[in-house]
């Protein structure tokens, strides 16, 4: 009863046109007499199947009123991304994004990579139920460094997926290991990333000097990241906007992100307050970002 009533309001509420105001909110109206069930089973419009610990939670919220979950972002990570490339996405949560794109990508690598060990059983669960052979599911924290545990501090389940190195939710760290990008991919023998997607909570500078290598290369990729100051400057030792500037002094021109993955305008200098802001950073070398061919498009 509870499966077919959720199937047919999110049926009836996609149909809706998504820029209607007011969308979101009744999507989680509807949604709210579902929120005690233990486990979330959601389709998406393409009929694949997610499985995640509550429909409280964001992404959930998102599967149940637009059948997507960050779409814009998968339509920009399409627009860079080669018939045959290599896509990796660090921060995927239960698979949200990384399924819709192997799906659309056939033949592309996809590495996922998911700090919060919970999180990845979830996400490790929605790779096999949607046939995902070519997509390698990785647990550990993506930072400058191998060898160590760092402290990362998990979210509620209605906050699934927020989990962050910096201190939230009055909760008590969890010593999660780490690896560095680059090292993680020489163990793999992986030469060559086409786009690389991070969302970390504010952790992105981290990452990112841990792909320094990768990044400076004869073929640097496409990074695609989110930007919220308030999560940039709850983790000690950084400050917002520094994986701006670290791409900035890296060679790359950074952009701010439209809605339907349009590329807006660039950025000369890092943004230092914003709220949760898609940019896209572009290798200086890469050809002009207006004649980047549309391959296809999502399902």
């Amino acid at each position: 009863m509870v499966k077919a009533a959720i199937t047919t309001l999110s049926g009836l509420l996609r149909l809706i046109p998504d820029r209607l105001p007011g969308k979101i909110r009744l999507g989680s109206m509807l949604l709210r007499p579902f929120r005690s069930q233990a486990t979330a089973v959601l389709k998406d419009r393409a009929g694949r199947t997610f499985v995640m610990p509550s429909y409280a939670e964001p992404t959930a919220q998102n599967l149940f009123t637009f059948g997507a979950h960050e779409r814009d972002t998968q339509e920009v990570i399409l627009k860079f991304l080669p018939e045959t490339g290599t896509f990796i996405d660090i921060g995927a949560n239960i698979g949200t994004l990384a399924i819709p794109i192997a799906n659309a990508r056939p033949q592309v690598s996809v590495i996922c990579i998911e700090a919060d060990s919970n999180i990845h059983r979830f996400l490790q669960e929605n790779l096999n139920r949607n046939g995902c052979e070519r997509v390698q599911a990785v647990s550990c924290v993506a930072g400058a460094t191998d060898g160590q545990l760092v402290a990362f501090y998990r979210a509620p389940d209605d906050r699934f997926g927020m989990g962050s190195l910096g201190a939230q939710f009055s909760n008590v760290p969890t010593m999660l290991p780490q690896q560095s990008l680059d090292n993680m991919l020489t163990r793999m023998n992986i030469h060559q990333v086409d786009v690389v997607k991070i969302d970390v909570e504010g952790a992105e500078i981290g990452v990112l000097r841990g792909a320094q290598r990768l990044l400076t290369s004869e073929r640097p990729p496409t990074v695609v990241f989110e930007f919220a100051d308030w999560a940039e400057a709850r983790i000690p030792g950084q400050q917002p906007g520094d994986a701006q500037e670290f791409l900035l002094a890296n060679g790359y021109r950074l952009f701010r992100l439209k809605r339907g993955g349009g590329v807006g305008e660039e950025l000369l200098a890092p943004m230092r307050r914003g709220f949760l802001v898609m940019l896209l950073a572009v290798p200086r070398s890469a050809v002009d970002i207006s004649a980047r061919p549309r391959f296809s498009s999502l399902s």
